[in-house]
């Protein structure tokens, strides 16, 4: 039977669309926040007949008008290492989008970043110099192995921090491969430099909202997806 394979990078997130979504015809991946990881999945779901690829997660905000828990639809993801382009398929977006109210969503392109993107500064150069409204670190890879076996692609994504914030450097290693988070670790480097924690504790509210977005949408969301995916 086909499927749609849906690339994570957090257990957190699959967990979202486990609950929300919770269909034999999607098939979950959780990469760790790592694109090649996610490559490697979507590469394998390809494979095994997906009949398409959809990017779920939350992202952080580049452009400046977008909130925590905003939702973000990716028209085109722009990858980080090469600057390559790969767009999403249109009627799949337009299936979703039927399932929202008007202006529920905002469309854009994504940056698929290798590395996180810590700075504010940073976070304004990349919505200057590629006009991208969100980043996340797996979209690309999953976008990558869509374009090579030509499978229909979407991204779905949540804001979580926005583009004037930036992220505490406890945070820069929290996700551990497997997409858990290393809240030992978080904690750890919290204590070295506690000035940080309420930065931290506001990333996990923000965080949380995205993953509430999520789980209000996306079951909608993908009933919209298998109607135009005949599944």
């Amino acid at each position: 039977m086909s499927f749609i394979a849906v690339i994570c990078g957090l257990k957190s997130e699959a967990a979202v669309v486990g609950k929300s979504v919770g269909d034999e015809k999607v098939r979950v991946g959780v990469s760790g926040a790592d694109a090649g990881r996610a490559y490697e999945l979507a590469r394998v779901a390809c494979q095994d007949g997906a009949a398409a690829v959809i990017s779920v997660g939350v992202s952080g905000g580049l452009d400046p008008a977008l909130s925590p828990g905003d939702l973000v639809f990716g028209n085109e993801v722009i990858a980080d290492d090469s600057g390559v382009r790969y767009h999403a398929e249109p009627y799949l977006l337009s299936a979703a989008r039927k399932t929202l109210s008007e202006n529920a969503a905002q469309t854009g392109a994504l940056f698929g970043s290798d590395a996180i993107i810590q700075s504010a500064d940073h976070k304004a150069a990349l919505f200057y110099n590629h006009e991208a409204i969100a980043v996340d670190m797996e979209s690309h890879g999953a976008a990558k192995a869509a374009a090579e076996f030509r499978v229909p692609f979407a991204a779905i994504r949540a804001i979580a921090d926005p583009a004037s914030r930036a992220l505490p450097p406890a945070a820069l290693s929290a996700v551990a491969p497997d997409g858990s988070t290393r809240v030992f670790k978080t904690l750890l480097e919290t204590a070295k430099a506690p000035g940080q924690f309420p930065a931290l504790l506001k990333l996990g509210s923000d965080s949380e909202k995205a993953l509430a977005r999520l789980r209000r949408d996306l079951g909608p969301l993908f009933r919209g997806l298998f109607l135009a995916l005949d599944l």
